[in-house]
């Protein structure tokens, strides 16, 4: 891609929205961000497009002694809908990497991209310590942020408004429905009870640490609510 001179000027520090048609050389910034995707989502999305011959059914979808085949098929369902949106953004963002600029739609699939992972990551927090801990674990939380505090001015106000929709929604979900019908009472150890029913007591053992519980205090305690 070819940048217009009259746009090379155009950085992070500017205000005016880009057209359709006009490209945004990539920054420090931004090739910092572009390099996340790229590497994060791009390895991911193909690693996850690609694992059928390696990936082995879980614990819990296992019913009467064997692999159950709805169960299987409908997790393989989700998990490539996952690779999908990973390919896809990492490839957008490697195609800026390549190209040295990005268009206006380029930037507006990576804001939109991140508020749809961002609203499932809301809807799905978990309780206790745990729900915050993992957030903050999550590049797309981070992501966000630094494109909408150093790019939102070069995008539509529209797509900006869908973005926050979007988070909005994630924590409506998570107030409105999650907390009421995921686990019962939502509680760390609750979800550490079905989690070691479904997937075995070493891996529910694993993630105690980050939760702030020995394996022998989590089973009993009752955490307050977040």
């Amino acid at each position: 891609m070819t940048v217009p001179a009259g746009l090379l000027g155009l950085t992070g520090a500017g205000s005016e929205m880009l057209s359709a048609t006009q490209v945004y050389p990539t920054t420090m910034a931004l090739t910092v961000v572009l390099w996340i995707e790229a590497v994060v989502y791009l390895g991911i999305g193909l690693i996850e497009l690609f694992d059928d011959f390696l990936v082995k059914p879980r614990p819990w979808m296992r019913i009467n002694d064997r692999a159950n085949g709805y169960v299987v098929l409908s997790h393989k369902i989700g998990h490539k809908m996952h690779a999908g949106l990973c390919v896809i953004l990492g490839f957008v963002a490697l195609n800026g990497l390549l190209e040295g600029a990005v268009t206006r739609l380029d930037l507006e699939l990576i804001f939109i991209s991140f508020a749809v992972i961002m609203a499932t990551l809301w809807a799905t927090l978990l309780p206790g310590r745990l729900g915050p801990v993992v957030l903050s674990l999550k590049p797309e939380f981070w992501l966000q942020i630094v494109m909408f505090v150093l790019f939102r001015h070069l995008v539509r106000p529209q797509v900006l408004g869908l973005c926050l929709a979007l988070n909005a929604w994630g924590i409506i979900v998570y107030v409105f429905h999650t907390r009421r019908t995921l686990f019962q009472p939502y509680t760390y150890a609750q979800l550490r009870q079905d989690w070691a029913a479904a997937e075995g007591e070493a891996a529910a053992a694993r993630f105690d640490k980050l939760a702030g519980r020995t394996p022998d205090a989590a089973r009993p305690v009752e955490d307050a609510a977040p």
